[in-house]
């Protein structure tokens, strides 16, 4: 899993070049270097800071995802591939600041590969998460996926609130228990943050462009 201290590191770009006999422009291109570099393999800092910690955490989240196998079985909420080489879980909280420029990121993903399938995951059991899924089960796949996307673009409660009010369709009375059950995944897999990537062998917190998700997801 990519932790704050690797996230915190890889924003500390400015500082990794001083002390460098370098021009403005040379110190620039050296810092975007470093950022892509480890953008691209993040864990490259936490071997280096704590050999054995790393391979601790490795080894944890190898086991969490390993408990988790059966969260990767297809939906019809998911997106992509029918018959994946590889299932990526997207997981998403509504309301949430982010996870529509995420999900930007994952339809580029997908229109450059047709063997990825993206499954959509509650983060947390919520009214809207509930009335997603009685959407999907009583209107179709196209009203479920209109609907998401009207959801996911409200960053704030408010603007979800909104979004809600102005919707024209109604949750019916039954609570579906995907919801609290992809939560409790969540928690399970020590997630802390929405959006969150979950490969089949690593997890990734919070939206990264679709350069380093095509990265992690053709190793």
């Amino acid at each position: 899993m990519i932790r704050p201290l690797v996230l915190s590191l890889l924003l500390a770009g400015p500082a990794l070049s001083e002390g460098l006999d370098l021009s403005a422009a040379d110190r620039a291109a050296f810092r975007a270097e470093v950022r892509a570099a480890l953008l691209d393999d993040p864990s490259v800092i936490m071997r280096a800071l704590s050999p054995d910690l790393y391979d601790e955490y490795a080894a944890q989240d190898r086991a969490r995802l390993d408990d988790q196998a059966a969260l990767f079985a297809p939906t019809d909420r998911g997106y992509g591939a029918e018959d994946p080489r590889l299932t990526v879980l997207f997981f998403e909280a509504y309301p949430c600041a982010t996870c529509a420029e995420a999900w930007v990121q994952v339809d580029a993903l997908l229109a450059r590969h047709d063997d990825i399938r993206v499954e959509p995951r509650f983060a947390a059991d919520s009214g809207a998460a509930q009335l997603l899924l009685s959407v999907l089960d009583r209107e179709g796949i196209a009203a479920y996926r209109a609907l998401r996307a009207d959801l996911m673009a409200a960053g704030t409660q408010a603007e979800l609130d909104a979004a809600l009010d102005t919707s024209p369709r109604v949750q019916d009375r039954m609570l579906r228990p995907a919801p609290s059950i992809e939560a409790a995944s969540f928690a399970a897999l020590e997630l802390q943050t929405a959006p969150s990537f979950v490969f089949p062998t690593m997890m990734v917190q919070g939206a990264v462009p679709v350069v380093v998700l095509e990265k992690y997801a053709t190793r």
